[in-house]
């Protein structure tokens, strides 16, 4: 669990980007997108709840009264120029409460707290006569920046996945109703054949009348005619009926694989505005460039979209240099971000590229220098890993857009919840090209199975380099180096056996099958028994398994019964590097036995579930539940929750009350509509303000919540003296 200090810190990382996302709505809304509007509006109220759990006074005062000038124009209300410069104020001055957290002198927020509370009273007529909007800004010049974004060209940001086709769900579940009747049927037959296989065999019975011989002979024929007359139709019309029901089912994946695959170009149109959003904010002249479309399914689009952000925000601050320096190296005056998208056959590669000054290594060495005792001696290809350092940041300021250490660390924790890949390759003074590698789908995976020991392993296809045969191994002071010819010439990679990452030990040897893989700054391989041929695989990702390992992050069930393990291809990069390289045979024999496949059972412990649309309350109402000794389901809306609450009962229920899709009172109620749910203890949290919270309590008693609590005076106390007594005796 990570302590108070720790999720206050987390939240003040979070708020670069959470102003940026929050000045891109208001932007956008002011061009035209209208649902940017209430996605805005979730996004102040989150944040009001998640600052005021942390008793952070400032942010969540500031937050509530932002939220109250939204409210007025999603009321009706027509913006003018105060709206947008109060919001715009009141977003900058929420950066600036972060920054500055931890100085002694307290920003002064008065002005930016009148100009909103004017801006309210405008909108709402009791002050002054709203004045009339001022004319919108002439758009950037063709040359400067791409075509301006048409909100009705493209999707609603906040619009689901396409809805499923019902016409055709409903021909297949006829179809399917059909064949369900044709197999009882079938199955009628067979009773029927079993029945006279019965008879046959009174009638061989040597036991029987000797007296009746020929009779029974008779019989005996006439009921295996039948028997294999009916056994014949019945496999005829079985295997009709199965090609049939097999059709169905391929027809309905691909009903259902339609409908939960989106194209890249709302992703795309976002990451653009985002961009341009950043740049016109820090005052550079950047030109954004998006390039190719591909088709993800929305689960991985939801999970790629942060990560892209993050990373042409960066781009445009970090990357791209001030034009003082761009003129100093030789450089256009404008700077250029390019995102482009291939699809192939497995996976989608999003690639962003800018020409700037490059990681700046020089600065990464003193930021790592008390943490990696031998970073002087690392060269710039090593160091990269280190940037996925969660909170790691080089920048000597703290700006509207980055600069608080969430970067690298984000996009890294996104991409691999897919099943992705990060590389990077960044050259100083030329700029930084990073290359994210996603699969299109979450729920199947093409990958390279491999043997190694008692292990049946796999590797995502996307990951894999090349294969080979080692014939020739070079041995470094550094390890076993294979040599591998490239267009750039030849390259040392290092090598290590997959078997001593396991656990199995071993080196590897000449005539030994090895992968070559990627990992974020380069090549390594690993030596294996053997491998076969890319496949498709349905996985079971490792968050559904009843037990963990740092380097397996699925499990593919095989046609024999037995699964082979996914692994993990950058961890198992980062626990091959830090095993002992060619260790003497006395040690290696001394040395204990590293298991990191070692399966771990949790005990049985109380389930809570929170449902919370608020990260950092999430995680903060989690990690309190998680100290005093309860299993943590975690939901981000009360669809979700009502879905993980039936799929697996808890214990105890923490819910808020504002959240997208279902709030928590609706989904309160179906809780007490669901027997094996209705006398699950309810414990509700909230920020609504007293006007509309009285009308809520009293719905909330009705449906026996065992309390309803205060974000903005939360005291975890309370909150654990609650559960504890809802819990009783677990």
């Amino acid at each position: 669990m990570r302590s108070r200090a720790d999720l206050v810190a987390a939240f003040h990382r979070a708020m670069p980007d959470r102003v940026a996302q929050a000045t891109d709505l208001w932007l956008g809304f002011e061009q035209g997108q209208a649902g940017n509007l209430p996605v805005l509006r979730r996004l102040l109220h989150t944040l009001k709840g998640e600052a005021h759990m942390l008793e952070l006074a400032a942010c969540g005062d500031l937050a509530e009264l932002t939220e109250t000038v939204i409210d007025a124009v999603r009321g009706g209300a027509r913006p003018t120029q105060l709206t947008g410069d109060s919001l715009l104020g009141a977003l900058e001055a929420l950066g600036l409460l972060s920054a500055s957290a931890g100085e002694a002198a307290p920003l002064d927020l008065g002005p930016v707290q009148e100009t909103l509370r004017a801006a309210h009273a405008e909108l709402t007529g009791a002050g002054a006569p709203a004045r009339e909007a001022a004319p919108p800004r002439a758009p950037a010049t063709e040359s400067a920046l791409p075509p301006r974004f048409d909100p009705a060209a493209a999707p609603d940001p906040a619009a689901p996945p396409a809805a499923l086709d019902a016409a055709a769900v409903g021909a297949l579940l006829h179809e399917m109703q059909r064949l369900h009747g044709e197999r009882e049927v079938l199955q009628r037959r067979l009773r029927e054949a079993q029945r006279m296989l019965r008879a046959l065999l009174v009638e061989i019975d040597p036991r029987g009348a000797a007296d009746r011989v020929a009779e029974r002979i008779t019989k005996t024929l006439g009921y295996g005619a039948e028997i294999e007359r009916l056994l014949g139709a019945v496999r005829a019309d079985w295997s009709s009926n199965e090609f049939a029901a097999g059709r169905a089912l391929g027809e309905l994946d691909e009903v259902v694989r339609r409908a939960s695959v989106v194209r890249t170009e709302r992703l795309l149109n976002q990451v653009s505005l985002a961009a341009r959003s950043a740049a016109r904010m820090l005052g550079k002249d950047v030109e954004v460039r998006v390039e190719g479309t591909g088709l993800l399914d929305a689960a991985v689009e939801r999970r790629l979209e942060p990560a892209l952000l993050h990373l042409v925000r960066n781009a445009v601050d970090h990357g791209i240099e001030p034009a003082d320096v761009r003129a100093r190296r030789g450089k256009p005056a404008r700077g250029a971000v390019a995102v482009t998208v291939v699809q192939t056959d497995a996976a989608v590669r999003v690639e962003v590229k800018d020409d700037g000054g490059g990681v700046d290594f020089a600065r990464l060495r003193e930021v790592l220098a008390e943490a990696v005792p031998d970073v002087a001696s690392l060269d710039d290809a090593e160091l990269i890993p280190y940037l996925f350092a969660h909170g790691l940041t080089t920048t000597r300021s703290v700006g509207a857009i980055s600069g608080r250490g969430v970067g690298l660390d984000v996009v890294a924790r996104e991409i691999g919840a897919l099943g992705g890949q990060v590389r990077v390759d960044s050259r100083p003074g030329l700029g930084t090209t990073i290359l994210l590698v996603v699969p299109k789908s979450p729920h199947g995976e093409e990958v390279v199975p491999v043997t190694c020991g008692r292990f049946r392993c796999a590797v995502p296809t996307h990951a894999v380099h090349s294969v080979m045969l080692l014939e020739e191994l070079l041995h470094t002071s550094d390890g076993p180096r294979v040599r591998l010819a490239g267009g750039s010439g030849v390259e040392l990679v290092p090598l290590y056996a997959l078997g001593a990452v396991l656990g199995d030990g071993g080196q590897p040897a000449p005539g030994d099958a090895a992968l070559v893989l990627h990992h974020a700054a380069g090549l390594f391989a690993v030596s294996v028994d053997g491998y076969e041929n890319p496949r498709l695989v349905a996985l079971v990702r490792s968050e559904e398994l009843p037990w963990s390992s740092p380097l397996v992050r699925g499990v593919a069930p095989t046609a024999d019964g037995e699964a082979m393990l996914l692994l993990d291809v950058e961890r198992v990069f980062a626990w091959a590097r830090q095993a002992p390289r060619e260790a003497p045979a006395r040690a290696a024999a001394a040395a204990p036995k590293r298991e990191p496949l070692a399966l771990v059972v949790p005990k049985r412990e109380p389930l809570a579930l929170v449902v919370e649309d608020a990260p950092v309350a999430r995680e903060l109402l989690s990690g309190i539940l998680r100290a005093i000794g309860l299993r943590v389901e975690e939901a981000s809306d009360g669809r979700e929750g009502l879905a993980r609450a039936r799929a697996a009962p808890p214990d105890v229920v923490l819910t808020d009350l504002e959240m997208p899709y279902m709030n928590g009172l609706e989904m309160v109620a179906e809780l007490r509509r669901t027997p094996a749910l209705a006398r699950v203890p309810v414990v509700v949290l909230t920020t609504q303000t007293a006007a509309t919270h009285a009308e809520n309590v009293a719905a909330l008693r009705e449906l026996g919540v065992r309390a309803v609590l205060s974000k903005q005076r939360f005291v975890e106390e309370e909150l654990r003296r609650i559960v504890a007594e809802s819990l009783g005796g677990a």
